[in-house]
């Protein structure tokens, strides 16, 4: 079966070889027969040729011919030998043209896959927004979960004798204050640790600061323990604080280190009652 465009190409070539036989073997014959004819018109005259003259004038007679037919194929080849050029010139500024594009891509893909790489190391948080004010050693189980959540806890002691080995003397023995965030990253945060706390914009000055560092796995929960002495809810109810900040220091399985800031404002609604307002910065590597 041909389709519409094979049967034009079968069409052309039967036609050509017709044409062939006519002009180079037929039409010479005919035309010797016309010649040496006197009852033909307009050769009604006694014309004779000797044999020689006459293959004379068929090999001029057919180089004429080949010569028209080789020229016409010139012709025609030069002519889609120039349309040829015509189009490959111009697909291969159109090519240069996707070239550029696809170079384009690429490098913004590579750029976007190296940001998709880097960004599984890179710490993310979200703020839970769950707040404990003085929670005590009864009371661990019932808020916190033990066993899986992990604890970085800031604490202000007043000795230096003083030693304190579990999570359960921390919050026995202190005033605590606890707000909770997430790790959505794909990869654990090493040695998540506050190395620097600030009431109200300035430092404490009274006790000495202990700061205890945690390991925090993917989705895992991290509870930011800051305990005191002095009773934060007190003092933040009577208006004495009306602000915490802590400055916090990570690392990544790479083992680069990154930072992080907190900044917790308290507006006192009634007592033991209080607004936290708090603002988690992004995490920017060091």
């Amino acid at each position: 079966m041909f389709n519409g465009k094979g049967t034009k190409k079968l069409l052309t070539k039967i036609l050509l070889c017709l044409f062939f036989v006519l002009v180079v073997i037929i039409l010479p014959f005919v035309i010797e027969k016309i010649i040496l004819s006197e009852a033909i018109f307009p050769f009604n005259v006694s014309v004779t040729f000797p044999k020689d003259v006459w293959f004379g004038f068929m090999g001029s007679y057919l180089g004429a011919i080949g010569t028209i037919v080789l020229g016409y194929i010139a012709f025609y080849q030069n002519k889609k030998y120039k349309e040829l050029s015509d189009q490959s010139e111009k697909r291969f500024w159109e090519l240069q043209e996707e070239i550029k594009e696809l170079t384009k891509k690429s490098v913004s893909l590579i750029d976007l896959n190296s940001k998709i790489e880097a960004s599984k190391y890179h710490p993310i948080f979200s703020n839970l927004q769950h707040n404990f004010w003085n929670a005590k050693g009864e009371n661990l189980v019932e808020f916190f979960d033990i066993e899986s959540d992990a604890f970085q806890i800031s604490f202000c002691k007043e000795g230096s004798n003083e030693h304190l080995d579990s999570l359960e003397e921390i919050f026995e023995q202190y005033y605590t204050f606890v707000y909770t965030l997430k790790n959505d990253g794909e990869k654990t945060i090493y040695n998540f640790n506050c190395i620097d706390i600030k009431i109200n914009g300035r430092n404490i000055e009274e006790g000495i600061w202990i700061y205890q560092s945690c390991d925090i796995k993917p989705g895992e929960i991290v509870r930011c323990v800051c305990a005191t002495k002095f009773d934060l809810l007190k003092k933040i109810s009577s208006g004495e604080i009306e602000s915490l900040s802590f400055i916090y220091q990570m690392k990544n399985v790479l083992g680069e280190c990154f930072n992080m800031a907190a900044e917790l404002h308290f507006i006192p609604i009634e007592e033991n009652h209080i607004n936290v307002f708090d603002q988690i910065s992004p995490v920017f590597k060091e």
